[in-house]
């Protein structure tokens, strides 16, 4: 996988017009978007189709985190979507991630099932994100969400197949407005520790010159 197959850009937008404005500005460059709760709950699964129809995929970022039979319904309705990634929290349990993966098991082309651990927003321990990246594994998710930080254990613990997906990436060049990520990292950093996707957002968005700033990225990160 090159470097921009690695990069998912952050759809943190208010409404389709804007983040769409962006994929179809970014798609040259990046093939994967991530639609959070807050665009999706704006925009519903139509933001998901606009995305695919020119020809971006879609990372459904929102964190289902229920009872068993409640999440697994859930992602019955998104297995029409045809995402490329989706996730649901660890923390609801091996049984309820283990009701997520069975949903997906019979489809031709089965988007990665993802787990989040800790939110990057918090502290955490390494021996519970650890913890959870196990359960996720024991209940056949692909892999977890988790910070930079955390990518070698995961993956010591886990196998170097099992799929770590970091968010709170920062270009250095730029600076984060309202920043609530407390466990960030450079893309430097990432890369190091082997993380297999890379989540971008603010600090590319709400950097002087966006555009620059990602082919030159990619550029520098491709050689």
């Amino acid at each position: 996988m090159n470097f921009s197959e690695k990069l998912i850009l952050a759809l943190d937008f208010e409404n389709a017009p804007e983040a769409i404005r962006w994929v179809e500005m970014c798609l040259p460059f990046v093939k994967t978007f991530k639609v959070g709760l807050g665009l999706f709950t704006q925009e519903g699964p139509s933001i998901v189709r606009e995305i695919q129809n020119r020809g971006g995929k879609v990372f459904l970022d929102l964190k289902f985190h229920d009872i068993p039979n409640t999440v697994r319904h859930a992602c019955e309705a998104v297995r029409s979507l045809n995402v490329f990634m989706l996730n649901v929290h660890c923390i609801g349990g091996v049984e309820m991630m283990k009701r997520a993966s069975e949903v997906f098991k019979t489809m031709p082309s089965k988007p990665l099932l993802i787990g989040v651990t800790i939110l990057t927003s918090l502290p955490s321990s390494e021996k519970r994100v650890l913890d959870l990246g196990n359960q996720a594994k024991e209940a056949g998710l692909d892999g977890v969400v988790c910070s930079v930080k955390e990518v070698k254990s995961i993956k010591s613990k886990c196998g170097k197949t099992f799929i770590t997906v970091t968010p709170g990436i920062r270009l250095e060049e730029s600076s984060v407005k309202n920043d609530d990520q407390k466990r960030s990292s450079t893309i430097q950093e990432a890369l190091a520790s082997d993380s297999d996707f890379l989540v971008l957002g603010r600090s590319l968005f709400q950097s002087k010159d966006p555009l620059k700033f990602l082919k030159n990225t990619i550029e520098k990160f491709s050689l």
